[in-house]
């Protein structure tokens, strides 16, 4: 069986893989069940993991394995995972990387940044020298500019609009719409429903665009406080890396950045205006390509 060179990108809901030759020329690709420990069960992870295996085994012989997914730097997460794969006898040399490490790979390349608005947000920079983190620590105390911090302060405008501490919006309507009324109790028991998540937050998201399209205030404030906040997470990251002629390649990505036009269009008219050099680009692959090609790179730098 020819060598192959796997990429996984574990999410919450689906694990993208995909399986590289060694000349880097597409061989196959899947997606299976979640990969991500802090929204799936231990055995829906397991159960993923050997979904993955058995695809990947039938495609050739893994001569290098990148398992990319959200919180690896934790260690406990990374054990776990670790030791879930050694069940399904991958060895421990597997290299496990970040969402955002991969998403940089995939997006741009070895050298570039990548500014990520999801559910949460984070920008990811590289250079010849060094590698800048910015962000993407968690909604309780980070991710600015993220859909679970977009949503929160859409709810929070209807919220005080309905007691009078601001004007009304638009934003009741859609709301209320979504969830049947706009009432501040019923708010409060779907944001405090055990059964909600982040995401569910996050969800509130496709809403803003066409109050935005209104002209409605707190909407326009809300987009341009998200912008503002993704702005400073790539200036952050950009200031700390080198950047050499013909310029800096950043790709947007996430859910609001890919379909929340107001937000992503603003984001970018601020950074072309604020970051010497920078070209705004077309993700050239998916986070699961990147990973497979830091699998392949992985294993060429081991042999020389």
């Amino acid at each position: 069986m020819q060598n192959i060179y796997v990429g996984w990108d574990g999410g919450g809901t689906a694990t993208a893989v995909v399986c590289l030759d060694a000349a880097g020329h597409l061989l196959a690709r899947e997606r299976f069940g979640p990969l991500n420990l802090n929204g799936a069960s231990e055995a829906a992870v397991q159960a993923t993991i050997a979904d993955c295996v058995d695809f990947m085994n039938g495609i050739g012989q893994c001569a290098g394995l990148c398992v990319g997914a959200a919180g690896v730097s934790n260690p406990q997460v990374s054990q776990v995972l670790l030791r879930l794969l050694a069940k399904q006898g991958i060895q421990a040399s597997t290299l496990l990387a970040g969402d955002h490490e991969i998403a940089l790979s995939g997006a741009v390349g070895a050298h570039g940044a990548v500014l990520i608005s999801g559910t949460g947000s984070i920008c990811y920079g590289r250079d010849q020298n060094r590698t800048v983190r910015c962000g993407g620590y968690g909604h309780l105390i980070d991710d600015g500019g993220s859909g679970y911090a977009i949503g929160r302060d859409m709810l929070s405008a209807v919220l005080r609009a309905a007691d009078g501490r601001s004007p009304q919006t638009a934003l009741t309507h859609a709301v209320a719409q979504k969830l049947g009324s706009a009432d501040p109790t019923v708010l409060m028991a779907y944001v405090h429903h055990p059964a909600h998540q982040k995401a569910d937050i996050a969800a509130f998201v496709p809403l803003l665009a066409p109050a935005v399209a209104l002209g409605d205030p707190a909407a326009l404030a809300i987009a341009e406080r998200a912008a503002g906040e993704l702005c400073l997470l790539a200036q952050t990251v950009c200031a700390q890396l080198e950047i050499e002629p013909p310029g800096l390649e950043l790709a947007m990505l996430g859910s609001v950045l890919i379909h929340c036009a107001p937000v992503a269009e603003w984001t970018a008219e601020l950074l072309r205006a604020s970051i010497p050099h920078l070209s705004i680009i077309v993700p050239r692959a998916d986070a699961a390509w990147g990973a497979a090609l830091l699998a392949l790179n992985q294993r060429k730098g081991s042999d020389e």
